[in-house]
């Protein structure tokens, strides 16, 4: 059993998505002064050979090193570099358990089928049992903002907290967003007495993302929290928010997330279409 431990563990392919995740991580690294472990996954046993394909072993050693290059680059204090083999989301998964967070690209290309895709990347999010970032392209390269997504679960919460344990390394100021729907503009149409209904909403909203803020800042007395309550679905809200943040930050399920999911819908959108990097918190 891997024993938990502060760090960061990144999942390294050689791709450009892994790159950019390389980086990133090396940022945050030195931020928040943890050591970074890059685990490099090479494919498993050949069936039809009874061993390991040689192209496959130079690949995977001259991604270890490439990924030792980058580190001196980068000047990462403390790192280590791991090569291991089997099924990738797996081993990822075995690699960052108990770990600060497990970070990877959003897509690669890998040493064979089922890599660091999309789907992987999903896949990890659903399963590891530490926070995952999923480092997608920062649309706004000079933005110094956490969005934080807010709807009152305990999952929220600790993507708040993960999200001030971060901001008080690296200065960052955050948004905590709590996405909500009202009454559409036709109910109203139909029925004008639901203003009173909508302005009941809205106030409502407001109130509870406040109230959170408030409690966050006697918690993180150093860190600049502002709330927002938008009458739009959190996915979307999150989204279109993304595209002037620096990371946003999501619990992997939501209040209303059926049981049974390992990811709600909310997070899922994010996943696919934030325009930063994602952070999922469990």
């Amino acid at each position: 059993m891997t024993s938990h431990s502060p760090r960061i563990v990144l999942g390294y392919d050689g791709s450009p998505d892994a790159e950019a995740a390389l980086a990133w991580a090396a940022a945050t690294a030195d931020a928040q002064k943890l050591p970074v472990d890059v685990v490099i996954v090479a494919t498993q046993l050949d069936p039809l050979i009874g061993r390991y394909r040689a192209q496959d072993d130079r690949t995977a050693e001259g991604r270890r090193d490439a990924a030792l290059q980058r580190l001196e680059d980068l000047d990462v204090a403390e790192s280590t570099v791991e090569l291991s083999r089997g099924p990738v989301v797996p081993e990822l998964i075995r690699a960052g358990s108990g770990a600060s967070m497990l970070v990877v690209g959003s897509t690669g290309h890998g040493l064979a089928t089922g890599t660091l895709t999309g789907s992987v990347s999903q896949h990890i999010a659903r399963h590891a049992d530490c926070p995952v970032v999923v480092v997608r392209p920062q649309r706004s390269l000079h933005a110094r903002r956490i969005i934080v997504g807010v709807d009152g679960s305990a999952e929220s919460g600790r993507a708040l907290h993960f999200a001030c344990e971060r901001a008080l390394s690296t200065g960052e100021s955050i948004t905590a967003i709590h996405g909500y729907t009202s009454l559409s503009t036709r109910m109203l149409n139909l029925d004008p007495a639901g203003t009173g209904s909508i302005a009941r909403r809205i106030a409502e909203a407001d109130t509870f993302v406040a109230d959170i803020c408030t409690d966050l800042a006697i918690e993180y007395p150093g860190v600049e929290i502002q709330p927002e309550a938008i009458p739009v679905r959190g996915g979307q809200v999150l989204v279109d928010a993304s595209a002037a943040a620096s990371l946003v930050v999501v619990g992997t399920r939501g209040r209303d997330a059926f049981a049974e999911l390992l990811l709600g819908s909310t997070s899922q959108h994010v996943l696919h279409h934030a325009q930063c990097p994602v952070a999922l918190v469990r």
